[in-house]
């Protein structure tokens, strides 16, 4: 039987299409597919910053429970290779932490002792001090005074009152009402410093048999030993440093005859503590000791020459030979880091900001996911 023509055309037309929905359909997908990928991947992106924001405000909120921690935290952490080393010999390791921590307290007590007087002497010389410095800053203190009145005339700020009361630059009410905090914080410091020392190595023996797997605690327990020898290393190794760039800064003050050499010695060593800022603060304040002490501006800078170069030494060849590379970071993400827990934390987190940070790092580069953590940083 002789089909129709425009049957036969039916079946010709039919099948393009088959194919043609199968192409489409198979297109359209692929786009939900990608479309979906990309809305998970944005999603992810906004849980990370979500995240880094609610970091960032805990972080703020609870600056008076984190910071004597993890100040305790690394303060035990540098004195722990010290206590473990004798609680070997078969002492116990409550005793050892305790005469450890009585030795600490009484080292620092006795330098706090001999520069307390000469750092009040300084003190009560700074209005005297400021007054010989005026004529000697008088040029560049003119230049100032000029931009000043320049900015003023064109943002049209008006002068203050000649009878305007003058501002109070110490609340002494206020220091006095923070003494008990402080008091009561550095107490609360001691405690978690001696409890860590004690009982940090049990607390974390415990923690580490809560996980799942053999090879989650095997994991957990390395990143836990590589953490506590590389922190305790870098903080040990760290004090020394600026222990010698301290006594170098006692020596120059000593040779170049600047009164008082110990209390810049133990300022240096206090404030190299702090990258980039502190022997910027510390070569700006011995330049300020010369043109106190000296008449001519040659002698007068001699000793701010002497430490900058001793810091610059200290920073380019000393540090890396001793710490090596694995634990440097890259110095803008100091600076950041810096900035970002001087603003949460105050001046202490600029203290402990550093070794936080080489903390996070050690972390990251054992912790699966988090490698681009400790390659950014460093």
């Amino acid at each position: 039987m002789n089909e129709p023509r425009w049957w036969r055309m039916r079946w010709h037309w039919v099948e393009p299409q088959a194919g043609e929905t199968t192409a489409a359909l198979d297109e359209e997908a692929r786009l939900g597919a990608n479309h979906q990928q990309r809305q998970i991947a944005s999603l992810r992106l906004t849980l990370v910053w979500l995240s880094l924001l609610a970091t960032v405000t805990v972080m703020y909120l609870a600056k008076a429970l984190l910071v004597p921690v993890l100040l305790a935290v690394f303060l035990a952490l540098s004195l722990n290779p010290l206590v473990a080393s004798l609680s070997r010999r078969w002492l116990p390791r409550a005793l050892i932490a305790f005469l450890v921590m009585f030795a600490g307290t009484a080292v620092v007590a006795l330098v706090a002792v001999a520069v307390v007087e000469p750092a009040r002497h300084w003190i009560e010389r700074a209005p005297e001090a400021a007054r010989l410095l005026t004529p000697r800053m008088r040029a560049v203190t003119q230049q100032i005074e000029a931009a000043g009145r320049a900015t003023r005339s064109m943002m049209g700020t008006r002068n203050a009152s000649p009878d305007a009361e003058p501002p109070v630059l110490i609340d002494i009410w206020g220091t006095v009402a923070a003494a008990p905090r402080l008091v009561v914080a550095l107490f609360s410091v001691f405690l978690l410093i001696y409890f860590f020392l004690v009982y940090g190595e049990a607390l974390l023996r415990r923690g580490v048999s809560l996980t799942s797997s053999q090879a989650s605690r095997r994991n957990a327990v390395d990143i836990v030993r590589v953490m506590q020898h590389e922190i305790s290393r870098y903080l040990f190794t760290t004090t020394a440093i600026n222990t010698l760039v301290g006594i170098g800064a006692t020596a120059i003050a000593f040779g170049a005859g600047i009164p008082d050499p110990l209390l810049w010695g133990v300022i240096a060593l206090l404030l190299n503590f702090i990258p980039y800022f502190g022997p910027l603060c510390m070569t700006l304040l011995f330049a300020v000791l010369g043109l106190l002490s000296f008449a001519k501006l040659g002698p007068a800078l001699t000793p701010a020459g002497l430490f900058a170069s001793l810091v610059i030494v200290e920073g380019q060849f000393l540090t890396p030979l001793v710490l090596g590379r694995r634990l440097q970071i890259n110095p803008l993400m100091i600076l950041l880091w810096l900035m970002l827990l001087g603003w949460l934390w105050g001046a202490i987190g600029i203290v402990i900001a550093v070794p936080l940070l080489v903390a996070l790092k050690i972390v990251a580069q054992r912790v699966e996911g988090w490698d681009w953590f400790a390659r950014l940083v460093g």
